[in-house]
């Protein structure tokens, strides 16, 4: 391009801000992937916002990077999963 400067068009990302109240942990529903499971849950995301990892009520925690996530859902669009069937 003419006249264009190199450098000019970098691209410079907003730092990631985490809410208080998701640091500290909020109360939710965990689905199962493989069956109609809930579980009550405390989540909580780390301060730099790359992990969510929650404790259940038996005290068992469990990790989730923020990349491996694939649907997120809230208000009228959170309904309760579906079981998928597959016909041959």
């Amino acid at each position: 391009m003419a006249g264009a400067q190199p450098g000019v068009h970098a691209l410079q990302l907003k730092p990631i801000s985490v809410p208080e109240n998701v640091k500290k942990g909020s109360k939710f529903m965990k689905w199962d992937d493989d069956s109609t499971t809930v579980t009550p849950v405390t989540l909580k995301v780390d301060p730099q916002g790359l992990f969510l990892y929650w404790t259940d009520q038996n005290k068992e925690t469990d990790l989730l990077e923020v990349s491996h996530i694939k649907d997120a859902r809230t208000g009228k669009y959170a309904r309760n999963p579906k079981m998928q069937t597959f016909e041959r």
